[in-house]
């Protein structure tokens, strides 16, 4: 029964941060004319690993030519997008297991991780790049468990200011 349960608990923080990392519809940005007319050479992987057919490749072998893509309109910026978990008991920690992974095209990509959970921790980690088929990497800090820098740095920054300006 607690083996279902975390699975369920561990979809419901995927739903969740799902929907804090990618940005709603209605964001707008502006841009000028000249902007706007500035052709959009990039070009970027473009894969999910949820794909029953070709999900394994994009997580193991992204640089295959079925994934390049031209990227359209304002989306400038490859991403690689990496869902990953780990289950904690009293005495150990899981490493961490691959839930999901995206590459894409993105108007806007923060890069680094958002880590939320207790017994179950869910890492949701961003990697952003701007030149063409970039976007191979693992998807940022969440092959060490997020104690990357990307991970450490919102929390370390307002605790060490204080000491900074001193």
């Amino acid at each position: 029964m607690a083996g279902r349960y975390d699975k369920c608990l561990l979809l419901a923080l995927v739903a969740v941060l799902h929907c804090l990392v990618i940005p709603p519809v209605h964001c707008t940005q502006h841009r000028t004319a000249a902007a706007s007319e500035r052709p959009n050479d990039l070009r970027c992987y473009v894969c999910e690993s949820m794909d029953p057919l070709y999900g394994h490749s994009c997580v193991h072998a992204p640089t295959t030519l079925k994934f390049e893509k031209r990227c359209r309109d304002d989306a400038r910026i490859c991403m690689t997008k990496r869902f990953s978990y780990t289950t904690s008991t009293e005495n150990a920690t899981s490493e961490p297991r691959l839930f999901s992974m995206e590459r894409n095209c993105t108007a806007k990509c923060e890069p680094g991780c958002i880590i939320i959970g207790e017994r179950t921790k869910l890492y949701a980690c961003t990697e952003c790049c701007e030149s063409n088929l970039c976007n191979t990497g693992n998807g940022g800090a969440g092959t060490d468990g997020g104690r990357g820098w990307g991970a450490v740095m919102p929390y370390a920054v307002p605790l060490l200011l204080p000491l900074l300006l001193h």
